[in-house]
């Protein structure tokens, strides 16, 4: 079975901090005066679900004034090590045309201007922004500052500055490109400590496996068992539940119940990270600390601080002192 034949694999599973996220960025857009330019950060951890976020926005955009189907938003990413000329080049990409392989950063940002003007775009989503903010950026913290607010002032465009929060500290040794910014939206995994998050997971959690059994997977743990393993391998993120259980379904090339030893051989597969993911399918029950380890991990990744807010992530910190 491959990822075409299975219609849970192109569905949205939709959730409380997806749709908080999305609402305040609509909120913000709503509010934003025409031709003056804001930039409105988007960071969180990998995987958490930015780009659905800009995904969302691109989906339910007006077209653009364009012969070609286009929206009247863009959504660019920005590539590693990137210089000036690298953060127009990929906007300019999105319009539909080529830089030159010799042409100037400032005939670029010409040719990004006119496009944008003329096509009446008034969103440009720039993706992987902490590419600017990690070792080996061909751009300077200060230039970089630079380039975004001249961006925003020249074009009068709302610019949306999605990436890890590492690229908060461009911002915040920028007081230029802080006056043009709106306060930082941080998009942050389910807090198990917290009662909100918790039902919010499981909840998202349900409507993924009732999305599984309409393509005829049925997870056959029980309800609260496999919530509390989903959310350790995941670190309460959606996206990596979602992709769990896909791996599930793929591996196994017919429909049937999905059990340990499943989630087990999807979780063993998946990309290296700094939480034990196939060690929540073994037959030992995670504990409280367990899954608050998973969750600490992934802020302290994504340079966040993680708030103690029960005895068990009392223990994880405790934990961390003595290593």
């Amino acid at each position: 079975m491959d990822s075409t034949a299975l219609p849970f694999l192109s569905q949205i599973v939709r959730h409380d901090a997806l749709e908080c996220i999305s609402a305040e960025i609509d909120q913000r857009l709503a509010a934003r005066v025409p031709g003056c330019g804001i930039i409105i950060p988007l960071l969180g951890p990998t995987r958490v679900g930015k780009s659905m976020v800009a995904k969302r926005l691109v989906k339910r955009a007006e077209p653009a004034h364009s012969l070609a189907p286009m929206k009247n938003i863009v959504h660019a990413k920005l590539p590693p090590q990137p210089n000036g000329r690298d953060i127009y080049a990929a906007i300019l990409k999105e319009l539909g045309k080529e830089p030159g392989s010799k042409e100037t950063t400032n005939s670029v940002k010409a040719r990004v201007a006119q496009g944008l003007n003329s096509l009446k775009i008034e969103v440009v989503i720039l993706d992987e922004v902490n590419h600017i903010a990690e070792r080996g950026s061909n751009l300077t913290p200060r230039a970089a500052a630079d380039h975004l607010k001249a961006f925003v002032d020249e074009t009068g465009v709302t610019l949306i500055l999605q990436g890890l929060p590492r690229f908060q500290r461009i911002i915040d040794q920028n007081e230029q490109l802080r006056d043009r910014a709106s306060n930082t939206i941080v998009f942050r995994p389910y807090d198990w400590q917290a009662d909100a998050d918790r039902e919010a997971f499981a909840t998202a959690a349900d409507s993924a496996m009732i999305s599984l059994s309409r393509s005829g997977f049925r997870v056959s743990l029980d309800f609260e068992d496999v919530v509390r393993r989903i959310y350790g391998a995941s670190g309460g993120r959606v996206p990596i539940m979602i992709r769990i259980f896909k791996l599930c379904a793929l591996n196994m090339g017919q429909c049937g119940d999905i059990g340990l030893t499943e989630l087990h051989k999807a979780a063993s597969s998946m990309q290296q990270s700094g939480i034990p993911v196939a060690s929540f399918f073994e037959t030992r029950d995670p504990d409280e600390v367990d899954l608050m380890r998973s969750f600490s991990a992934i802020m302290s990744e994504a340079g966040l601080d993680f708030s103690i807010k029960s005895l068990a992530g009392l223990g994880v910190e405790w934990g961390a002192q003595a290593v």
